[in-house]
Protein backbone atom coordinates (compact mmCIF):
# COMPACT_ATOMS: atom_id res chain seq x y z
CA UNK A 1 0.00 0.00 0.00
CA UNK A 2 3.16 2.30 0.96
CA UNK A 3 4.10 2.30 -2.96
CA UNK A 4 0.69 3.40 -4.14
CA UNK A 5 0.77 6.33 -1.74
CA UNK A 6 3.82 7.20 -2.92
CA UNK A 7 4.03 10.24 -5.51
CA UNK A 8 6.76 10.23 -8.82
CA UNK A 9 7.27 14.00 -9.13
CA UNK A 10 8.92 14.07 -12.99
CA UNK A 11 7.43 17.05 -14.23
CA UNK A 12 6.52 16.37 -18.43
CA UNK A 13 9.26 17.67 -19.62
CA UNK A 14 11.55 15.06 -17.31
CA UNK A 15 9.04 12.12 -18.11
CA UNK A 16 9.40 13.48 -21.82
CA UNK A 17 13.14 12.80 -22.01
CA UNK A 18 12.85 9.74 -20.05
CA UNK A 19 11.01 7.92 -22.06
CA UNK A 20 13.03 8.73 -25.18
CA UNK A 21 15.95 7.23 -23.07
CA UNK A 22 13.71 4.06 -22.67
CA UNK A 23 13.39 4.33 -26.64
CA UNK A 24 16.70 4.69 -27.31
CA UNK A 25 18.13 2.27 -25.05
CA UNK A 26 15.61 -0.55 -26.30
CA UNK A 27 16.59 0.42 -30.34
CA UNK A 28 20.24 -0.13 -28.93
CA UNK A 29 19.73 -3.41 -27.74
CA UNK A 30 18.09 -4.15 -31.06
CA UNK A 31 14.83 -4.51 -30.02
CA UNK A 32 13.57 -2.61 -33.18
CA UNK A 33 9.77 -3.30 -33.51
CA UNK A 34 9.31 -2.53 -29.55
CA UNK A 35 11.51 0.86 -29.86
CA UNK A 36 9.23 1.36 -32.73
CA UNK A 37 6.37 0.77 -30.78
CA UNK A 38 7.53 2.41 -27.75
CA UNK A 39 8.20 5.84 -30.18
CA UNK A 40 4.49 5.80 -31.40
CA UNK A 41 2.82 5.63 -27.77
CA UNK A 42 4.93 8.05 -26.48
CA UNK A 43 4.39 10.30 -29.41
CA UNK A 44 0.74 10.50 -29.13
CA UNK A 45 0.44 10.61 -25.67
CA UNK A 46 2.87 13.97 -25.92
CA UNK A 47 0.32 15.33 -28.81
CA UNK A 48 -2.63 14.77 -26.19
CA UNK A 49 -1.03 16.67 -23.63
CA UNK A 50 -0.19 19.28 -25.86
CA UNK A 51 -3.94 19.53 -27.95
CA UNK A 52 -5.82 19.34 -24.74
CA UNK A 53 -3.06 21.41 -22.78
CA UNK A 54 -3.43 19.33 -20.06
CA UNK A 55 -1.81 19.85 -16.44
CA UNK A 56 0.80 16.70 -15.70
CA UNK A 57 0.50 15.09 -13.06
CA UNK A 58 1.70 11.41 -13.51
CA UNK A 59 -0.85 9.49 -11.86
CA UNK A 60 -3.94 7.29 -13.04
CA UNK A 61 -6.35 10.48 -13.93
CA UNK A 62 -4.22 11.83 -17.16
CA UNK A 63 -4.00 8.30 -18.30
CA UNK A 64 -8.03 8.35 -18.06
CA UNK A 65 -8.49 11.16 -19.88
CA UNK A 66 -5.86 10.06 -22.36
CA UNK A 67 -7.72 6.87 -23.22
CA UNK A 68 -10.83 9.42 -23.98
CA UNK A 69 -9.10 11.58 -26.25
CA UNK A 70 -8.11 8.32 -27.84
CA UNK A 71 -11.52 6.90 -28.15
CA UNK A 72 -12.98 10.85 -29.17
CA UNK A 73 -10.39 10.39 -32.18
CA UNK A 74 -11.92 7.09 -33.41
CA UNK A 75 -9.94 4.33 -32.24
CA UNK A 76 -11.21 1.19 -30.94
CA UNK A 77 -10.16 -0.86 -27.64
CA UNK A 78 -7.25 -2.53 -29.00
CA UNK A 79 -5.88 0.40 -30.34
CA UNK A 80 -6.59 2.36 -27.13
CA UNK A 81 -4.90 -0.48 -25.10
CA UNK A 82 -1.48 -1.02 -27.74
CA UNK A 83 -0.96 2.83 -26.35
CA UNK A 84 -1.30 2.19 -23.20
CA UNK A 85 0.54 -1.19 -23.05
CA UNK A 86 3.48 0.16 -24.20
CA UNK A 87 3.46 3.25 -21.72
CA UNK A 88 2.73 1.09 -19.05
CA UNK A 89 5.93 -1.49 -19.88
CA UNK A 90 7.52 2.03 -20.30
CA UNK A 91 7.41 3.10 -16.97
CA UNK A 92 7.74 -0.08 -15.79
CA UNK A 93 11.44 0.14 -17.06
CA UNK A 94 11.70 3.27 -15.11
CA UNK A 95 10.99 2.23 -12.04
CA UNK A 96 12.86 -0.70 -12.56
CA UNK A 97 16.19 1.61 -13.04
CA UNK A 98 14.49 3.81 -10.25
CA UNK A 99 13.15 7.08 -12.52
CA UNK A 100 9.22 6.37 -11.19
CA UNK A 101 8.70 5.13 -7.61
CA UNK A 102 5.62 3.26 -8.71
CA UNK A 103 3.34 2.96 -11.75
CA UNK A 104 0.17 1.84 -10.36
CA UNK A 105 -1.48 4.70 -12.67
CA UNK A 106 -2.66 1.80 -15.70
CA UNK A 107 -5.16 0.09 -13.25
CA UNK A 108 -8.49 2.57 -14.75
CA UNK A 109 -7.71 2.07 -19.01
CA UNK A 110 -7.98 -0.71 -20.69
CA UNK A 111 -5.03 -2.53 -21.38
CA UNK A 112 -6.37 -5.82 -22.83
CA UNK A 113 -6.88 -7.89 -26.51
CA UNK A 114 -10.40 -8.03 -27.65
CA UNK A 115 -10.61 -11.11 -29.81
CA UNK A 116 -11.53 -9.70 -33.39
CA UNK A 117 -12.76 -11.62 -36.44
CA UNK A 118 -9.39 -12.21 -38.61
CA UNK A 119 -11.11 -14.38 -41.87
CA UNK A 120 -9.48 -17.41 -42.77
CA UNK A 121 -9.62 -18.01 -46.81
CA UNK A 122 -10.80 -21.18 -48.04
CA UNK A 123 -8.95 -24.09 -48.97
CA UNK A 124 -10.43 -23.61 -52.54
CA UNK A 125 -8.84 -20.21 -52.73
CA UNK A 126 -5.49 -21.96 -51.39
CA UNK A 127 -5.48 -24.00 -54.68
CA UNK A 128 -6.67 -21.04 -56.87
CA UNK A 129 -3.56 -19.22 -55.66
CA UNK A 130 -1.76 -22.25 -56.52
CA UNK A 131 -2.51 -22.94 -60.00
CA UNK A 132 -2.94 -19.49 -60.94
CA UNK A 133 -0.81 -19.00 -64.07
CA UNK A 134 1.11 -15.46 -63.15
CA UNK A 135 3.84 -16.13 -65.58
CA UNK A 136 3.46 -12.52 -67.55
CA UNK A 137 3.09 -11.45 -64.25
CA UNK A 138 6.09 -11.97 -62.77
CA UNK A 139 6.44 -9.84 -59.65
CA UNK A 140 2.72 -11.12 -58.39
CA UNK A 141 3.97 -14.45 -58.66
CA UNK A 142 6.55 -13.54 -56.19
CA UNK A 143 4.83 -12.27 -53.91
CA UNK A 144 2.19 -14.75 -54.33
CA UNK A 145 4.79 -17.37 -53.88
CA UNK A 146 6.18 -15.87 -50.65
CA UNK A 147 2.43 -15.96 -49.28
CA UNK A 148 2.20 -19.64 -50.96
CA UNK A 149 5.69 -20.37 -48.78
CA UNK A 150 4.09 -19.20 -45.36
CA UNK A 151 1.34 -21.25 -45.47
CA UNK A 152 3.21 -24.48 -46.57
CA UNK A 153 5.35 -23.27 -43.31
CA UNK A 154 2.31 -23.44 -41.30
CA UNK A 155 1.58 -20.05 -41.52
CA UNK A 156 5.17 -18.54 -40.38
CA UNK A 157 5.26 -14.93 -39.89
CA UNK A 158 6.48 -12.55 -42.28
CA UNK A 159 9.04 -11.44 -40.28
CA UNK A 160 10.63 -14.14 -39.32
CA UNK A 161 10.19 -15.46 -43.23
CA UNK A 162 11.77 -11.93 -44.05
CA UNK A 163 14.57 -12.83 -41.12
CA UNK A 164 15.06 -16.55 -42.33
CA UNK A 165 18.81 -17.49 -43.06
CA UNK A 166 20.32 -20.24 -44.56
CA UNK A 167 21.94 -21.37 -41.23
CA UNK A 168 18.12 -22.14 -40.29
CA UNK A 169 18.04 -25.11 -43.31
CA UNK A 170 19.80 -27.82 -41.73
CA UNK A 171 19.12 -31.83 -42.77
CA UNK A 172 16.01 -31.26 -44.04
CA UNK A 173 14.75 -28.83 -41.74
CA UNK A 174 14.26 -25.35 -41.59
CA UNK A 175 14.62 -24.86 -37.58
CA UNK A 176 13.94 -21.04 -36.12
CA UNK A 177 13.03 -19.11 -33.94
CA UNK A 178 9.73 -16.44 -33.39
CA UNK A 179 10.74 -13.09 -33.40
CA UNK A 180 7.21 -12.85 -31.42
CA UNK A 181 7.56 -15.28 -28.97
CA UNK A 182 11.12 -16.73 -29.20
CA UNK A 183 9.70 -20.69 -29.61
CA UNK A 184 11.35 -22.98 -31.28
CA UNK A 185 9.52 -24.03 -34.57
CA UNK A 186 10.59 -27.40 -36.94
CA UNK A 187 9.12 -27.87 -40.10
CA UNK A 188 10.18 -30.60 -42.55
CA UNK A 189 11.26 -29.22 -45.82
CA UNK A 190 8.64 -30.59 -48.67
CA UNK A 191 9.26 -30.22 -52.19
CA UNK A 192 7.22 -27.37 -52.74
CA UNK A 193 9.27 -25.38 -50.11
CA UNK A 194 12.51 -26.05 -51.84
CA UNK A 195 11.31 -25.06 -55.10
CA UNK A 196 10.05 -22.02 -53.77
CA UNK A 197 13.48 -21.26 -51.98
CA UNK A 198 15.20 -22.02 -55.22
CA UNK A 199 13.21 -19.55 -57.28
CA UNK A 200 14.29 -16.40 -55.19
CA UNK A 201 17.44 -16.71 -53.07
CA UNK A 202 18.94 -14.39 -51.30
CA UNK A 203 21.63 -12.74 -50.01
CA UNK A 204 23.79 -12.13 -47.05
CA UNK A 205 22.69 -15.09 -45.53
CA UNK A 206 19.25 -14.30 -46.11
CA UNK A 207 16.94 -16.90 -47.79
CA UNK A 208 15.04 -14.56 -49.37
CA UNK A 209 15.97 -11.51 -51.53
CA UNK A 210 13.95 -8.89 -48.97
CA UNK A 211 16.51 -8.06 -46.98
CA UNK A 212 19.47 -6.90 -48.39
CA UNK A 213 21.58 -5.53 -45.75
CA UNK A 214 23.94 -6.48 -42.85
CA UNK A 215 22.91 -3.33 -40.90
CA UNK A 216 20.15 -3.98 -38.42
CA UNK A 217 18.46 -0.89 -38.29
CA UNK A 218 18.12 -0.63 -41.98
CA UNK A 219 16.85 -4.32 -41.98
CA UNK A 220 14.01 -3.32 -39.77
CA UNK A 221 12.97 -1.03 -42.17
CA UNK A 222 13.00 -2.73 -44.86
CA UNK A 223 11.34 -5.29 -43.09
CA UNK A 224 8.73 -2.91 -42.82
CA UNK A 225 8.62 -1.61 -46.41
CA UNK A 226 8.36 -5.03 -47.33
CA UNK A 227 5.60 -6.11 -45.36
CA UNK A 228 3.52 -3.03 -46.59
CA UNK A 229 4.08 -4.31 -50.45
CA UNK A 230 3.23 -7.61 -49.54
CA UNK A 231 -0.38 -6.94 -48.45
CA UNK A 232 -0.47 -4.40 -51.35
CA UNK A 233 0.21 -6.85 -53.90
CA UNK A 234 -1.69 -9.60 -51.98
CA UNK A 235 -4.48 -6.82 -52.38
CA UNK A 236 -4.21 -6.91 -56.22
CA UNK A 237 -3.53 -10.74 -56.50
CA UNK A 238 -6.95 -11.26 -54.81
CA UNK A 239 -8.54 -8.90 -57.19
CA UNK A 240 -6.95 -10.44 -60.28
CA UNK A 241 -8.15 -13.80 -59.48
CA UNK A 242 -11.25 -12.61 -57.89
CA UNK A 243 -10.96 -13.74 -54.45
CA UNK A 244 -11.68 -12.55 -51.04
CA UNK A 245 -9.10 -10.21 -50.22
CA UNK A 246 -6.60 -12.03 -47.95
CA UNK A 247 -3.48 -10.24 -45.95
CA UNK A 248 -0.41 -11.80 -44.98
CA UNK A 249 -1.39 -13.17 -41.75
CA UNK A 250 -3.90 -15.03 -43.67
CA UNK A 251 -1.77 -17.89 -44.09
CA UNK A 252 -1.23 -18.62 -40.57
CA UNK A 253 -5.21 -18.36 -39.77
CA UNK A 254 -5.93 -20.61 -42.75
CA UNK A 255 -3.19 -23.25 -42.27
CA UNK A 256 -5.10 -23.42 -38.58
CA UNK A 257 -8.43 -23.50 -39.95
CA UNK A 258 -7.95 -26.04 -42.15
CA UNK A 259 -5.95 -28.36 -39.91
CA UNK A 260 -8.97 -28.02 -37.68
CA UNK A 261 -11.57 -28.86 -40.24
CA UNK A 262 -8.80 -31.95 -41.16
CA UNK A 263 -9.96 -33.28 -37.73
CA UNK A 264 -5.78 -32.44 -36.93
CA UNK A 265 -6.08 -33.14 -32.77
CA UNK A 266 -5.77 -29.11 -30.76
CA UNK A 267 -2.63 -30.32 -29.71
CA UNK A 268 -1.00 -30.81 -32.84
CA UNK A 269 -2.16 -27.43 -34.13
CA UNK A 270 -1.25 -25.79 -30.75
CA UNK A 271 2.59 -27.59 -30.91
CA UNK A 272 2.48 -26.88 -34.62
CA UNK A 273 1.62 -23.34 -34.37
CA UNK A 274 4.34 -22.97 -31.41
CA UNK A 275 1.75 -22.02 -28.82
CA UNK A 276 2.26 -22.21 -25.00
CA UNK A 277 -0.40 -24.16 -24.88
CA UNK A 278 -3.86 -25.51 -26.09
CA UNK A 279 -5.82 -22.53 -24.22
CA UNK A 280 -3.93 -20.53 -26.36
CA UNK A 281 -4.95 -22.29 -29.52
CA UNK A 282 -8.73 -22.97 -28.35
CA UNK A 283 -8.64 -18.96 -28.00
CA UNK A 284 -6.78 -18.32 -31.53
CA UNK A 285 -9.39 -20.82 -33.31
CA UNK A 286 -12.83 -19.75 -31.26
CA UNK A 287 -12.52 -16.40 -33.99
CA UNK A 288 -13.13 -19.16 -36.57
CA UNK A 289 -16.84 -20.06 -35.36
CA UNK A 290 -18.78 -17.86 -36.94
CA UNK A 291 -17.04 -18.18 -40.00
CA UNK A 292 -18.47 -21.82 -40.09
CA UNK A 293 -21.33 -21.20 -39.49
CA UNK A 294 -21.85 -18.33 -41.85
CA UNK A 295 -21.31 -21.11 -44.30
CA UNK A 296 -23.06 -23.66 -42.99
CA UNK A 297 -26.24 -21.11 -43.04
CA UNK A 298 -25.69 -20.13 -46.32
CA UNK A 299 -25.44 -23.61 -47.41
CA UNK A 300 -28.75 -24.42 -46.01
CA UNK A 301 -30.65 -21.51 -47.04
CA UNK A 302 -29.17 -21.62 -51.06
CA UNK A 303 -32.26 -23.53 -52.24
Amino acid sequence: MKGKNTRNALSCQEFRAALSRVVQETRQSGRLSTATNYCSAAASFFSFLEQTEEDFRLESVIFVRYEHWLRSKGLLRNSTSFYMRNLRAMCRALKGRGTLKNVDFFGGVYTGVDNTRKRAVAESVIARVKRADLSAEPILAYYRDLFLFCFYCRGMSFVDLAYLRTENIRDGYIRYSRRKTGRTIEIHIEKCMTEIMARYPGQLGYVFPIITTSDSVKAYRQYRSAICVFNRMLKRLAERLGVPVFSSYASRHTWATIARDKQVPLSVISESMGHSSEAVTRIYLASFSQQVIDEANKSVIDI
